[in-house]
């Protein structure tokens, strides 16, 4: 249906840019990584990246074969939004205060610049999207008492130059309050240059390593605020997602010697309940 709607030239419903390039990408064969805040990923365009959907004997009756030639090589869908400045501290200051024993139930943040990304934001659909995973970050915590509160402004004096203000209010022993406030300035565009750069770098080892979709989504999961695809519900904790990356980087050089690659090797348990076991190990 994704292919089809692209495809017909009759289709008066909107289909944004960032649908099209990774679109494109699949059928290029080329990765497409999700740094901004659209909602790209969808299962259907998880199954466009799926090298089994993308085999040269497609029939003719398909949606796939209008776009004929296309690659069949490996690529991956990852995302979404980059997590590079306020959201990242924000992630470890929360990670801090549970280490703590405190129950985080207020976090009330406010940003504001002047650069191209918060222009877009002006704009209902492409706020609404920004909004969904600024305040799903600590989803995977499960936290249902956190009032986590989030407001973007366009301030255009400002620039790249971001600044954000942040306070987290957590409950302590005998539900005594605490409070804590940070204050942030950096550059917006060059802290999520990194990112871009891992990003490719990764997405060139895994394919050349034969990583799966899922393990590289959960590898790179520390790059975005809400990673999707097989990384969805990934510890969003810095040093849990690091070990998520190790434990990919180990499989794929082959140094993985454990009882879950044991009982993988010898089919007693299938390549699901292993990703589900490494996530166990990573609590």
């Amino acid at each position: 249906e994704l292919l089809e709607a692209i495809y017909d030239d009759s289709n008066t419903d909107d289909i944004s840019p960032s649908v099209l390039y990774a679109a494109a990408s699949a059928l290029e064969g080329c990765s497409f990584v999700n740094g901004g805040s659209q909602n790209t990923l969808s299962a259907a365009m998880t199954s466009l990246f799926e090298q089994s959907y993308r085999q040269p004997d497609a029939p003719s009756t398909s949606a796939l074969s209008k776009f004929a030639p296309y690659s069949s090589c490996p690529a991956y869908c990852l995302g979404t939004d980059f997590k590079a400045g306020q959201t990242k501290f924000k992630t470890a200051a929360v990670e801090y205060l549970r280490a703590l024993g405190l129950s985080p139930r207020v976090i009330a943040s406010s940003n504001h610049l002047g650069n191209n990304d918060m222009l877009n934001l002006t704009q209902k659909k492409t706020l609404d999207a920004k909004m969904r995973v600024k305040s799903d970050i600590f989803g995977p915590w499960q936290e249902d008492d956190l009032d986590h509160k989030v407001s973007v402004m366009y301030t255009p004096y400002i620039g790249d130059e971001k600044r954000d203000y942040v306070e987290y209010t957590s409950f302590g022993f005998l539900s005594s309050p605490h409070t804590m406030v940070t204050y942030t300035r950096c550059m917006d565009s060059i802290l999520c240059v990194p990112l871009m750069v891992d990003a490719a770098i990764w997405c060139d080892y895994f394919v050349n390593h034969k990583v799966s979709p899922t393990d590289a989504a959960r590898a790179t999961a520390y790059l975005f605020k809400v990673p999707e695809g097989g990384a969805k519900g990934v510890d969003p904790g810095f040093f849990y997602q690091m070990k998520e990356l190790e434990n990919v980087m180990q499989k794929a050089s082959g140094k993985e010697d454990d009882v879950i690659a044991m009982g993988l090797s010898k089919g007693i348990i299938s390549e699901e309940q292993a990703n589900a076991l490494r996530a166990l190990s990573t609590m």
